[in-house]
């Protein structure tokens, strides 16, 4: 089959749709990428991109159109909204040239922002083909979020506007694929009809290499207890608050290593240098996916935090499962599914979720346990990750998924060689 992927971020951004799309390309399918001019996490273009310098248009099989944006900069709300705007308008200049392609569906890698499932709508009405979804978080909530607006009973304009675009949006999606079971109420409520498929991210595993890194050349001993990040450094994540965890004594016998980037990085970087605890950091800044392995290797723990709201508390972070198959003891700071999973898979400790006392305590009661007790929660993360996120069984689910919404959308003439190309 021939499938549009809409994406806003793509490779070289750090996003699993890249995995995706190449991996159904491996299986034979044909897969041409709408997406920006990369700029994430960072908020600036990448080295050799631009307005005027789009770079390749193929990566690995996977033919790339590439979308001028306003760069997210330092992540202001503005700055966001003219970042999200960009795409979803200026996608539509590429419509008419993609058209000509004999696509069976147009699916859309939906995290953030709603806006970019605009363009596939587009283009689904044109070709008159299904509109599939992947949705990994639930907008406008997420947005507000994003730009610290809160929601009151009475809602501004804005917001009232902001929900009624969103729900359009949603309801123009012929088939929902949903990261976290929580989504289904919410979406219901937001009178959302089509059909909603529970798919949660598969373990991303990445390709074995020569990298090597040892404790040492990021200046760690042997006996430093390395609780370890990887990923965007945003305000959902509030890194920020394990500075006030290391006021509490007794959680001073760790080290944190924060590996990745984000708009908040600099803003974690002061909060540390203020309260004299340079010491017990290590900032990496953005790690290539492949050599991501060798860092989290280091650890004795992985961190994953999420701050408490309605929409995030529904929301099961895609790094939960690569942290799972790293088969390492997670300490989760967070509430709702994310930690609910966690504790099912009895892969480690939960914290309240923005509570640095009860951070402070978790990270203590890991300080406690012997390395057998954390060893065997990284095994059982491990174990439920093979058992419930399978990266090829997952795949496999995905090809039926969409080619099960193509025939049920009843393209005449598709239907046998989608299921020749389907593979399953």
């Amino acid at each position: 089959m021939r499938l549009l992927v809409v994406s806003q971020y793509y490779w070289p951004e750090p996003f699993r749709i890249t995995d995706i799309c190449e991996s159904l390309v491996k299986r034979g399918h044909i897969v041409d990428v709408l997406t920006s001019v990369p700029n994430v996490p960072q908020g600036r273009f990448y080295e050799g991109y631009g307005w005027f310098a789009r770079g390749e248009k193929e990566h690995n099989g996977v033919n790339i159109t590439r979308v001028g944006v306003f760069r997210r900069g330092g992540g202001s709300g503005l700055r966001l909204v003219l970042n999200c705007a960009s795409f979803a308008v200026n996608s539509l200049f590429h419509i008419g040239k993609l058209k000509k392609n004999d696509y069976d569906a147009v699916f859309v890698f939906n995290n953030s922002p709603v806006t970019k499932i605009f363009p596939a709508k587009v283009m689904a009405k044109k070709k008159r083909i299904p509109n599939i979804v992947f949705l990994l978080d639930i907008w406008p909530q997420s947005f507000f979020f994003l730009i610290g607006m809160t929601e009151g009973e009475k809602r501004t304009l804005f917001q009232r506007l902001s929900y009624k675009f969103s729900v359009w949006l949603y309801k123009s999606v012929d088939l929902m694929l949903i990261s976290s079971r929580g989504f289904e109420a919410k979406l219901r409520d937001m009178g959302v009809g089509c059909a909603l498929e529970y798919f949660p991210n598969y373990a991303e595993v990445f390709e074995a290499t020569d990298f090597l890194m040892t404790r040492a050349d990021l200046g760690l001993s042997d006996g430093d207890f390395i609780l370890a990040f990887a990923g965007n450094i945003g305000k959902a994540q509030g890194l920020e608050l394990t500075v006030e965890a290391l006021s509490a004594a007794d959680a001073r016998g760790v080290k944190w290593l924060i590996i990745g980037d984000g708009p908040e990085l600099e803003t974690l970087k002061a909060r540390v240098k203020a309260a004299g605890l340079a010491d017990y950091y290590v900032f990496t800044g953005w790690v290539e996916g492949t050599r991501l392995p060798a860092y989290l290797e280091l650890a004795d723990v992985l961190f994953l935090p999420l701050k408490s709201q309605e929409v995030l508390n529904l929301t099961v972070p895609a790094k939960l499962q690569t942290y799972m198959y790293a088969k390492k003891a997670v300490l989760a700071f967070m509430d709702g599914a994310g930690a609910g999973l966690v504790s099912e898979a009895k892969c480690g400790v939960v914290a309240k979720a923005e509570d640095p006392a009860e951070l402070a305590k978790a990270v203590s009661a890991l300080l406690s346990m012997s390395a057998e007790e954390l060893r065997a929660m990284g095994e059982n993360g491990r174990r439920y990750c093979e058992n419930n996120f399978d990266k090829e069984a997952q795949i496999d689910r995905l090809i039926e998924y969409i080619c099960s919404a193509v025939r049920g959308f009843g393209i005449k003439g598709k239907d046998e060689s989608i299921g020749n190309h389907s593979g399953i």
